[in-house]
């Protein structure tokens, strides 16, 4: 657990209505606990001991491929972008052009609450949507994430 204290020019500076385009939409850490790096470190171990970062060079290229083969012929994805088993999906208004859709429609929002719905969570910064999934995803984990995926932008915005 932590603690974060600033001072509201600063709190401003992150904190906005979403149609003013003003967050800081990454995450952040302020934790030093001894308990959460006792955790970490353990974390880390059971990663380097069992070989999770080899495994997931060989899933990565796989579900970005899954990936690409369920949405590149989707006519509001405009681009797909990946690295490792992150994987971001582009939605555009116009693929030719990339323009973006108009912010107030919130069409990565609304994706992300039907897979949530469905139980797979992504997350939709704008209209990029992000696959951030565990580690140790396994294949048939991975199908369906892109499954719901699809069904999601079907449902709000069509194929």
């Amino acid at each position: 657990m932590a603690l974060v204290v600033t001072t509201d020019k600063i709190y401003d500076a992150f904190y906005a209505d979403h149609s003013e385009g003003k967050a800081f939409m990454h995450s952040h850490t302020y934790c030093g606990n001894p308990l959460a790096c006792s955790a970490a470190i353990a974390t880390l171990n059971v990663i380097m001991d069992d070989g999770i970062i080899s495994e997931v060079n060989k899933k990565a290229p796989r579900f970005n491929a899954l990936i690409k083969e369920r949405l590149s012929a989707c006519k509001w994805v405009g681009d797909i972008r990946q690295i490792g088993l992150i994987n971001a999906i582009e939605l555009v208004s116009n693929t030719e052009t990339k323009e973006a859709f108009n912010s107030k429609h919130r069409y990565g929002y609304q994706i992300y609450k039907k897979a949530l719905a469905k139980g797979v969570l992504l997350r939709p910064l704008g209209d990029v949507i992000y696959f951030n999934p565990p580690l140790i995803i396994n294949e048939d984990d991975m199908a369906f994430a892109v499954d719901v995926c699809v069904k999601s932008i079907k449902e709000t915005l069509g194929i």
